[in-house]
Parts: C-alpha cells; structure tokens; sequence
C-alpha cells in the first residue's frame, strides 16, 4: 500500500515537530508563485519587483529620479459612515513612488505579472486611484 505522506522514519526533524509536536502550519506558498528575495537588506515580493527596485535605485543614483519610496500607501476612500453603520476605506499600495526629472512628475508605479494584472480588483482600485490622484502618473510594469 503506497501512502501519500511521509513515513515517520524518512521524516527531517523539522518535519516531525511541525507535524507531531508543535502543529506550525505549513509555510504558505504564494497563489501566482512569486518568490520573495531580499537584496542589500530589502525584502521585495518578487524576484521581478527587485530587479525594478535595483534599476530604479540605479536611476536615482544617476538623478534621473528622486525620492524613491517603496510600499507607498494611497487613501483612494476615505472612511465612512452609511446608515450608521461605519466602513472602512480603501487602500492602494505601490509598489514604488519617485519624481521623474525628465517627466517633472511624480510616478507610482506597480510591478505586475500578466495574469494579476487582470484581476478585477486591482483593475478597479487603479481607476480609482487614476480619478483621485490626478498629477501623479501611474505606470504599470509587467
């Protein structure tokens, strides 16, 4: 009879506790399978968002862009109340956020693969974030 787990004699050590002593959960592995990778102390949460992460240092280095910010929040709604009952707002994290010398404007800027570039969510929450931040032009990297 072939059984799907592990025999308990060819378990690691790290295995057994997890499984028979502690019960830690499995670590989670990313949906679209995106590996994080730290570089120069930076954690990123993609091997494709540290590489624009290094270019964009590259250029500011070079003082084709300043202020480099990673992980920028945007408030696209605010709280509120409806009926007395309170909701909370929604936000929108960029990835990266710069001012482009050359374009003389600020940039955010969301490092995407083709297939979650195409979720409903993100579709919306940039449209949103398009109608309210009107003089910050969005650029999205796939």
């Amino acid at each position: 009879m072939i059984q799907k787990e592990k025999r308990f004699l060819e378990m690691t050590s790290a295995e057994f506790r997890r499984k028979y002593i502690t019960h830690e959960p499995e670590p989670k592995k990313n949906k679209y399978h995106a590996v994080k990778t730290t570089v120069d102390g930076i954690t990123y949460d993609s091997k494709k968002e540290s590489r624009r992460g290094q270019y964009l240092e590259e250029l500011q280095r070079f003082g084709k862009i300043r202020e480099l910010e990673r992980q920028k929040r945007f408030q696209l709604i605010d709280p509120y109340v409806y009926y007395g009952k309170k909701y909370q707002g929604v936000t929108w994290v960029a990835d990266f956020y710069y001012f482009d010398v050359e374009k003389n404007k600020y940039v955010a800027e969301d490092v995407k693969s083709k297939i979650t570039r195409k979720k409903a969510e993100y579709r919306i929450k940039i449209k949103l974030f398009m109608l309210k931040y009107k003089k910050i032009l969005f650029q999205e990297v796939i």
